[in-house]
């Protein structure tokens, strides 16, 4: 009887250990910066169709309140910048592989498969990194 009251226990703490080690989500609001390793993500949408997406994946998670297509407890890491210009894309190809810094001015959870990552910032500023 007494072992099982220390199992119990020394689970209980494990768990609790383990919620308190999960980083806390930064509410992400339009205008807030994003830093994080940009990358180029080349996939294909279900229709066949070639996606080259720029990506910034940030070690900090972040959430956005009041946003339908997002679970308030899901972590957003990924973030999809959207570049419907040559200059945007030439922007973003000069910073691959580095650590960048962006402010969202229009961002999102991802709602289609076009979206790539966990959001999606439609409008943005590359800033100075931070």
């Amino acid at each position: 009887m007494v072992m099982r009251i220390a199992a119990g226990v020394l689970l209980l703490l494990g768990l609790a250990n383990a919620a308190s080690a999960q980083p806390s989500l930064t509410p992400l609001h339009p205008g807030d910066v994003i830093t994080g390793k940009l990358r180029v993500v080349k996939t294909r949408h279900p229709s066949g169709t070639l996606i080259v997406a720029y990506q910034l994946v940030s070690a900090r998670p972040y959430t956005i309140e009041g946003d339908d297509f997002c679970d308030k407890d899901q972590a957003l890491t990924t973030f999809h910048l959207v570049t419907m210009t040559k200059p945007l894309q030439r922007t973003l190809q000069r910073e691959l592989g580095k650590t960048c810094s962006v402010k969202a001015l229009d961002v999102m959870c991802s709602e289609t498969a076009w979206h790539i990552g966990d959001a999606v910032v439609f409008q943005w500023e590359l800033v100075p990194a931070q």
